[in-house]
């Protein structure tokens, strides 16, 4: 059977070649009338599709928006590769990213930007901590979004996070497990939601160690590091509590560390004060950034899946903008532990 193409189909409706492709290829520059046509002459005619005509039935402008706080453009680091696993998927459905950075001190009437208010984007992907204004905002319209690593815990919101409770679980179990009988939590879990599931995860390892062993285990908290919509915060007490907790009779020989620009800080703070990684104590942190590998020590860190985030965000704004009744979903990817130099065995 002789092949179907684009041209045959254009020339069999007396169009362009052109309008076809755009038809099947779902342009919202081609009316919807126009698009119908060309469709269905297409399936008489026996075309091979590269795409289901069911993949974005429901766009209309083929764009989607990406919406983080403004600080986040700092941490690029961390969001860029988020970012490169939403482009990548949404370009395997012919969607468009358009990435608006938010000024949070503003309304969102201010603040959310003209495509979302002029609807000239089909979803929004929400990154991070926007205030809960801005979410609720979305929800008052009808307009679809889902959220990514965010603080408002809504089950009528798709919401994709990495497992942090099970990172931070395995992270402090493996200094428990090298020997540290003296460990501390540094982060405040009170900025993120991220952060207190790092610490629930700090918390529960230790009391499974000390059920499972019957040995004893003290732990402290060392807060002094946030994170939230306007960036990473260090507060100026910081340096002498962690100080204070690494050193004297009884330190502190193990640090988990709720983020890796958490641990750099330590790191920073510890040696300034002559305490040394990791003859002195041991650090673990989490997210697995770039310069974990390359600093000295190689920083040991529980590797977050940041390109699989963005695409599963992607996957999912998708699906609610074909499926707006569907039940929301909350997908938590698998974190990994990734063993470098910053942790020494404890014989004290």
């Amino acid at each position: 059977m002789k092949k179907v193409t684009l041209q045959m189909i254009a020339d069999h409706l007396q169009v362009s070649k052109a309008l076809v492709s755009k038809a099947l290829s779902n342009d919202p520059a081609v009316n919807d009338g126009t698009k119908e046509t060309i469709w269905k002459t297409a399936e008489e005619m026996g075309y091979r599709f590269k795409m289901s005509r069911k993949t974005i039935p429901a766009a209309k402008t083929g764009n989607l928006a990406v919406l983080m706080p403004r600080a986040y453009l700092d941490d690029m680091e961390y969001w860029g590769k988020v970012l490169h696993g939403i482009e990548n998927e949404l370009q395997n459905h012919n969607f468009s990213m358009i990435l608006s950075s938010i000024d949070i001190s503003l309304s969102p009437k201010d603040g959310l930007p003209s495509s979302i208010h002029e609807r000239k984007v089909d979803g929004a992907i929400v990154m991070g901590h926007l205030p809960d204004s801005y979410v609720n905002s979305l929800k008052a319209n009808a307009f679809p979004f889902m959220m990514v690593d965010a603080n408002l815990l809504d089950p009528s919101i798709d919401h994709v996070l990495a497992n942090n409770f099970l990172g931070a679980y395995q992270a402090t179990t493996y200094l428990l497990e090298a020997g540290h009988r003296r460990v501390a939590f540094v982060g405040d879990e009170h900025t993120s939601w991220s952060f207190r599931e790092r610490n629930r995860g700090f918390i529960e390892a230790i009391r499974d160690y000390i059920r499972r062993t019957g040995k004893e285990v003290s732990y402290e908290f060392v807060a002094g590091v946030g994170v939230s919509g306007t960036g990473m915060y260090v507060s100026p007490q910081f340096a002498s509590d962690l100080r204070a907790q690494a050193s004297g009779e009884r330190p502190v020989t193990g640090l988990f560390c709720a983020n890796d620009l958490t641990a750099f800080e330590a790191l920073r703070f510890l040696a300034e004060g002559g305490i040394h990684c990791p003859a002195d104590v041991s650090v673990v942190g989490f997210d697995d950034l770039t310069l974990t590998e390359i600093m000295h020590p190689k920083l040991t860190t529980v590797r977050v899946p940041k390109s699989v985030i963005g695409s599963r965000a992607a996957q999912l704004i998708l699906r609610r903008i074909n499926e707006p009744d569907a039940t929301a979903e909350h997908v938590l990817l698998s974190t990994e532990l990734v063993e470098r130099a910053s942790v020494n065995e404890y014989k004290g």
